[in-house]
């Protein structure tokens, strides 16, 4: 993978892969799945922020992996953009999601737009539990002596 782009614009730095970090990112993302999934009755906007969040989580321990660590500068759409350049264009329309839940979660947190359908959360969710797979699998098969869970 060609990383130096990302290098070049100060949006990651290196750093030595620490596994343990890795694995406490994928785990937590596997609980923030499940609770986006017990709060979608009760705030699904706040539900798919969670799920937005679980796979902003996988994306760094993604990251971290490869041996770098997003910058502030602009850092979830680096963790996004990195997601896409390492998975590949197989993932393209997952990753896709991945970026519009990326502006659907600024718009509520900093502009309070209040609104995401349940029936989008769901869909949300899905990507978010397909993303977080997909992401574990790669990982898993980069460092096979590692045994993430």
């Amino acid at each position: 993978m060609d990383y130096k782009r990302f290098l070049k614009n100060n949006l990651i730095k290196r750093q030595e892969p620490d596994f343990n970090q890795i694995t406490n990112q994928l785990k937590r993302s596997l609980k923030d799945l499940k609770t986006a999934e017990a709060n979608l009755e009760i705030d699904p906007t706040w539900s798919f922020t969670i799920a937005y969040q679980a796979m902003i989580r996988a994306g760094r321990a993604l990251m971290y992996s490869k041996g770098f660590l997003p910058t502030t500068k602009y850092s979830h759409k680096t963790i996004v953009e990195f997601t896409r350049l390492t998975l590949g264009h197989e993932y393209h329309n997952l990753i896709s999601r991945f970026n519009r839940m990326r502006r659907q979660r600024h718009n509520f947190i900093y502009e309070t737009k209040n609104h995401i359908s349940p029936h989008e959360v769901k869909h949300s969710i899905e990507a978010a539990k397909n993303l977080i797979d997909k992401i574990i699998d790669f990982v898993e098969k980069e460092n096979p002596q590692m045994d993430l869970f």
